[in-house]
């Protein structure tokens, strides 16, 4: 396929700003983002950094290459290691038990051998089948039907397992064995539900009832069914159902994420155009005021796709949405406030961000295309780090989104004393 169409915001300067559409801004006092905060890595350059803003969408920010490889890795080892645990939630809670610790450890152990595949207790058990009263979270598209050519490649012959040949797993006697495969199907993209448009109001005496547990999900070995966890939600959790948060769960913020999310808000407020160009950035928000309140982490395989949509779950429409990109390219589409105006397709890369303000906010916007063979060579295996293997293996044929959003209405727009640190609002709930 030819992307030369898409909008890359790593070009030089000079062919990126021939389009006329595009300006570039120096981001806040002209400061490196690794004064802003560690997270990001220090370059062995440090250098006035810039981001860049396009006319067709006010409110739009784009930061390309903000991090270095180490802090990339790091971000990524926490998506899929640390932010995957419970409190937290992920697509999978609503059809299995998934261990408190997360899938991803029991996955590490399979890996390094720690434990077998003929040990049944490496195969997560069907919620259905232990609790038929259980209530979970999910989408739409986790309906129990998985034959989605996941397990095939872009031409549609079957993956190497890493671990050998499939075993057939033993069933517990708690869980009866799984039913028999249906027929293979040709390779389909896979739609992810995301938050959506007109999001649905719940009135508050109305209880959001969660999806009940299938058992007729499959059991899997946990190298596939890691490939299957589409979504976690991080601090205030989302009733995908309604398409709004839950209010009384809310789920520690990592400090990290805390303190990164910020570091952003901060490094694009009062960011200044060109000389030649002259002014601001105009949707500023003053990075006393952000408070991370909710986030998504997004899982894509490579024949995933997340259809155009808009965000309105939040109270707070001004905040930024600020979006970490890590792993494969994609063409990420933005549009408008309608679906009537034609969407710029943009080439998001691993370690761009992508921050939505002011008028962006209500955009359409969407991944059509996950563009394979786009992994960066410090994401793949490194021999002088074997620890980094698995890690590498799993985004061989992935991508990961990081977004982070603020739910609530700062305390004062003025008055605002909020930490870095902070996880919640109180009077206030948020995704």
């Amino acid at each position: 396929p030819d992307f030369s169409l898409a909008l890359d915001f790593r070009q030089p300067a000079e062919e990126l700003l021939k389009n006329t559409r595009v300006r570039r801004v120096r981001l806040n006092g002209g400061r490196a983002l690794s004064q802003f905060s560690e997270l990001f890595g220090v370059k062995e350059q440090e250098e006035e950094e810039y981001a860049y803003l396009h006319d067709d969408h006010p409110g739009l920010i784009y930061i390309p290459a903000a991090f270095t490889p180490s802090a990339q890795r790091t971000l990524i080892k926490g998506c899929l290691k640390e932010y995957s645990r419970h409190p937290n939630k992920s697509n999978l809670d609503t059809h299995y038990k998934v261990p408190s610790s997360g899938l991803w450890d029991l996955h590490e152990n399979v890996y390094l051998k720690k434990q077998s595949l003929e040990d049944p207790s490496v195969f997560v058990p069907r919620k259905a089948d232990v609790d038929n009263q259980a209530h979970g979270y999910g989408s739409d598209d986790d309906d129990g039907d998985d034959d989605d050519g996941q397990d095939q490649d872009a031409n549609g012959n079957r993956k190497k397992q890493e671990n050998g040949p499939r075993p057939k797993p033993t069933p517990s006697p708690q869980q009866p064995a799984a039913k028999k495969p249906k027929p293979s199907a040709p390779p389909q993209r896979r739609a992810m539900v995301p938050i959506t448009d007109e999001t649905p109001t719940v009135p508050d005496n109305v209880p959001k009832i969660d999806p009940e547990p299938s058992s007729q999900v499959p059991i899997l070995p946990p190298s596939q069914l890691i490939r299957k966890m589409r979504w976690i939600t991080l601090g205030y959790q989302y009733h995908w159902p309604s398409k709004t948060y839950h209010f009384d769960q809310n789920a520690p913020f990592p400090k990290e994420l805390c303190i990164l999310s910020k570091a952003v808000v901060a490094a694009v407020d009062n960011s200044e155009g060109e000389e030649e160009e002259g002014g601001n950035f105009p949707y500023p928000y003053p990075a006393e005021d952000f408070v991370a309140e909710a986030g998504v982490i997004n899982y894509y395989q490579l024949k995933d796709r997340l259809m155009g949509h808009v965000d309105r779950s939040e109270l707070n429409k001004h905040a930024p949405l600020v979006s970490f990109s890590f792993g494969h390219s994609c063409i990420y589409l933005l549009g408008g406030p309608t679906r009537e105006q034609s969407p710029t397709p943009i080439l998001l890369q691993s370690g761009d961000i992508l921050v939505m303000t002011g008028p962006c906010r209500s955009a359409f916007h969407g991944v059509p295309r996950i563009i394979e063979d786009t992994l960066p060579e410090y994401l793949k295996p490194d021999p002088a780090n074997p620890e980094w293997d698995i890690y590498a293996d799993y985004l061989a044929e992935a991508r990961i989104n990081l977004n982070i959003r603020q739910v609530y209405p700062p305390k004062s727009s003025t008055t605002s004393t909020s930490d870095p640190t902070t996880t919640t609002n109180p009077e206030v709930k948020v995704e």
